[in-house]
């Protein structure tokens, strides 16, 4: 009797723990979510870092991405190349040395990057 108690209680208890789990992955992955269409900049205009970026031929979106997290000019690599997958033009990214700040949105930075709204003097 006592037996059937116990598997009785630890399944119960195992069912909430998966149960909590979920809610637990299901707040998270609406954050992470959150992140990738919000479209937000990592610091206010203010105190905004800048820095020098170099991209190379062929570089990846991931890798650009490292680069800005080690500038601080993004909080999350990953989330940055995910959320730039998702934007139109991402595969117009061009080589060269741009200037980028952490007051610029992903949007923002990929505009930068592919040249955007740049206007060639004729």
């Amino acid at each position: 009797m006592i037996d059937k108690v116990l598997r009785f209680v630890v399944k119960t208890l195992f069912y909430i723990f998966i149960a909590l789990l979920l809610v637990y992955l299901f707040v998270q992955m609406k954050h992470v979510g959150y992140q990738i269409f919000a479209d937000q900049a990592k610091d206010s205009p203010e105190v905004a870092k800048e820095m020098v970026l170099t991209v190379t031929e062929e570089e990846s979106l991931l890798s650009i991405g490292r680069d800005l997290a080690r500038g601080d000019i993004i909080e999350n690599p990953y989330i940055f190349a995910v959320a730039i997958r998702f934007s139109e033009g991402y595969k117009n990214i061009q080589a060269g040395e741009y200037v980028v700040n952490s007051g610029q949105r992903p949007s923002e930075i990929l505009g930068v990057l592919t040249h955007k709204g740049e206007h060639k003097e004729e």
